[in-house]
């Protein structure tokens, strides 16, 4: 296996570990969470939601910990470019979230067309852990292709 570049760094922190905790039991029962977009000309609407009442509590949480980590560029997955891209691109995208019932809705917006195609590719990705859980988690993201310039 190629070893890995951390852009940002490795996280190892308190923090950190219940951030990768609440992912991993998200990635574990992948199968009982559903992902809605709707693809808005400046980004996406989407909604995260799971019937399972202390699954839709842990997706809140772990999307409040992803809120802080962007909120102070504490990265996460800075190995895959995707991932760098929108730590290195978070002052040009507004990222609004807020609790539902059953989930999480986010809105996710920009007013560069560049930094819409990595929030269309980020959602992407976000299917893709949903959809397959484990099987996609290590995986390097879907990208936009001015990403490798």
């Amino acid at each position: 296996m190629t070893e890995l570049i951390y852009k940002f760094g490795r996280g190892t922190d308190e923090a950190h570990k219940r951030d990768q905790a609440l992912f991993a039991e998200l990635l574990k029962q992948h199968h009982q969470l559903k992902r809605e977009t709707h693809r808005l000309d400046n980004g996406i609407l989407a909604r995260t939601t799971s019937s399972n009442p202390q699954l839709a509590k842990i997706l809140q949480q772990h999307v409040i910990g992803m809120e802080q980590r962007f909120a102070s560029n504490r990265a996460i997955r800075s190995w895959d470019p995707l991932f760098a891209a929108l730590f290195e691109f978070r002052h040009q995208i507004n990222m609004e979230y807020r609790s539902i019932k059953d989930g999480v809705e986010a809105l996710l917006t920009s007013d560069d067309p560049k930094l819409i195609e990595l929030i269309h590719c980020h959602d992407q990705t976000l299917h893709q852990f949903v959809d397959f859980g484990y099987e996609k988690s290590g995986e390097v993201s879907p990208k936009p292709d001015w990403l490798d310039d």
